[in-house]
């Protein structure tokens, strides 16, 4: 063999694989934002850490590609393990928010009273970290207008609609996004695309079909017959449905926008699930839907859960008192 050919393919070896190293290297990157991860430093490999900035809470670690791409690769700093219910109260309170309830975790929904308007929400403590006060009803519109739109911010306003995606985010705002809505569960399939959900549109069209209004006057209620259920509404026609097939109305709160019992209906959900108590009924068993937000009157007792909603809200309910 020519010395000279040998080291000439010697050399071309070596840049075709620096070349694809590179090639991978970029789409590696790619990946790893596409799962809320910032790489730090050029890529070392599938299977060897990687330093890179969790884009959720600044965090940074090393993260291995081959673990995020299977879905080991979560955050444990977004998970809650290295905050404390006081400072997480504590960081609440200068952003002008009052906790209801007890520090959930990082990215779980937290039951909060505005300290600006008085209304009621569930933003997450990482995202009141990264972006400070977070409030549905006060909000400005120049937060969001000013924030870039990379996957962060895609899921952020897909939560802010009541939707939790269920894909990693797609590149696009004009591309379909499969996600799960968190009042009723319902998967949209192939999903809304970010366009609409930024816009006018709003967030699950089973809620919509419901006439659920977060700007409009609303009610949270209990109601009972082979379950307990728990459920918003805008209008009177949902308890009229629930009457109509054998259900009696127990207690009801009635509220200036739906948005505020919409973040207590939630919050009931996750409490009376904390507590291994699991749905009572299932879709077919309920002509007008809401089967998610049930559970068997042999596992719970009305007037704890009604106690428990008194305690949230500090108030009575308006109507009808327990027999």
């Amino acid at each position: 063999m020519n010395k000279g050919t040998g080291v000439c393919n010697k050399t071309c070896r070596s840049r075709t694989i620096a070349a694809k190293l590179t090639r991978d290297g970029a789409h590696a990157a790619a990946v790893m934002l596409t799962w809320g991860w910032d790489p730090l430093e050029g890529y070392p490999g599938a299977g060897k850490p990687w330093l890179a900035r969790c884009v959720h809470c600044g965090a940074i670690k090393p993260k291995k590609l081959s673990h995020v791409q299977n879905g080991r690769g979560g955050c444990t700093s977004c998970a809650g393990r290295d905050v404390t219910d006081e400072s997480a109260r504590k960081l609440m309170a200068e952003a002008d928010l009052e906790p209801l309830v007890g520090y959930p975790g990082s990215l779980q929904p937290w039951l909060c009273r505005c300290m600006r308007c008085s209304h009621i929400g569930t933003p997450t403590y990482a995202k009141v970290r990264a972006r400070g006060h977070q409030c549905w009803s006060c909000r400005s519109e120049k937060i969001a207008d000013a924030l870039r739109l990379d996957a962060t911010v895609a899921i952020a306003s897909m939560l802010e609609k009541g939707l939790e995606p269920l894909v990693p985010y797609p590149g696009s705002t004009d591309l379909p996004w499969k996600a799960r809505c968190l009042t009723c569960e319902t998967v949209l399939t192939p999903g809304p695309t970010l366009h609409n959900i930024r816009g006018t549109q709003g967030g699950c069209p089973t809620c919509a079909a419901r006439g659920i209004n977060p700007a409009r006057p609303g009610y949270l209620y209990l109601v009972v017959h082979r379950a307990l259920k728990w459920g918003i509404a805008n209008v009177e026609q949902r308890i009229t449905q629930h009457v109509s097939q054998g259900w009696q109305l127990v207690a009801r709160w009635n509220f200036e926008q739906t948005g505020d019992a919409w973040a207590l209906e939630r919050q009931i959900k996750t409490w009376v699930r904390g507590q291994g108590i699991p749905r009572a009924l299932t879709t077919d068993q309920m002509k007008y839907g809401g089967h998610t937000e049930t559970a068997f009157l042999a596992d719970i007792d009305v007037h704890q859960v009604r106690q428990y909603i008194e305690s949230l809200t500090g108030r009575r309910p308006e109507s009808p008192p327990l027999p």
